[in-house]
């Protein structure tokens, strides 16, 4: 698979800045546990070898919906709570105000108001006003992993959880804020892989001015065969 980065994209100085913003707005950013910690290791090595774990499988699927992501039809359940892996890609400070041309980009920490001088570091080519919202997004149109396939649904299988990645014996850099695809219920074999796009705010589909197709876990299946079956179409 083309698309095998592991993890995130970020430079020391936008980690200062997220760490920076995320205490003056007094958000707390929960820890991956110890557990979790070893399997998403796992998956990391996986992506970085082979792009896709051995128990997904990557399939084109009908009526030009592109591609999904399937947990193969042998392979053990995938429990609620157990990490997928990181939704990866680069990251970088955005104005709000600005118009989003990509699809694959999802805001990290919203409504972060910058002083002058870092409007002047990450803005420069904008006039500087104290008003001006952004936000740090991450982008998987360029770099990713094979998060950047899994579906939209609105009644998913799968959640992204805003998480850190705290010290630890593994080898496992340390992150203070990162997005991480994890089950929100079990998922049989078979099934694809389903988060949903929209934030509680319900803005997503609205600002591409796109209704989503109508996607669940029982609309796609991966039979024994490795073949697509659909269940239900609308």
């Amino acid at each position: 698979m083309e698309f095998r980065l592991p993890r995130q994209e970020i430079n020391q100085k936008l980690i200062d800045l997220g760490n920076k913003k995320l205490k003056q707005n007094k958000i707390r950013v929960p820890r991956v546990p110890k557990k979790t910690l070893k399997e998403l290791l796992a998956i990391l090595e996986e992506i970085s070898k082979n792009g896709l774990p051995k128990y997904l499988v990557i399939k084109k699927l009908k009526k030009k919906l592109g591609y999904g992501i399937f947990l193969h039809p042998k392979a053990k359940p995938i429990l609620k709570g157990e990490p997928i892996a990181p939704y990866s890609g680069e990251v970088f400070i955005f104005p709000q105000n600005a118009e989003d041309t990509t699809d694959y980009a999802f805001a990290l920490i919203s409504d972060l108001h910058l002083t002058k001088q870092e409007q002047l570091h990450w803005d420069p080519n904008s006039r500087y006003h104290p008003r001006r919202l952004y936000s740090i997004d991450l982008d998987a149109e360029k770099k990713g992993n094979f998060t950047r396939f899994i579906n939209h649904s609105d009644r998913p299988n799968v959640e992204a959880m805003f998480l850190s990645i705290p010290a630890n014996s593994l080898g496992l850099a340390p992150a203070p804020f990162e997005l991480i695809y994890v089950a929100k219920k079990t998922i049989r074999p078979g099934e694809q892989l389903l988060v949903s796009y929209e934030p509680e705010e319900k803005n997503y589909w609205g600002a591409l001015n796109v209704k989503p197709f109508p996607m669940t876990p029982k609309t796609f299946r991966l039979n024994s065969s490795l073949k697509l079956v659909s269940y239900v179409l609308p």
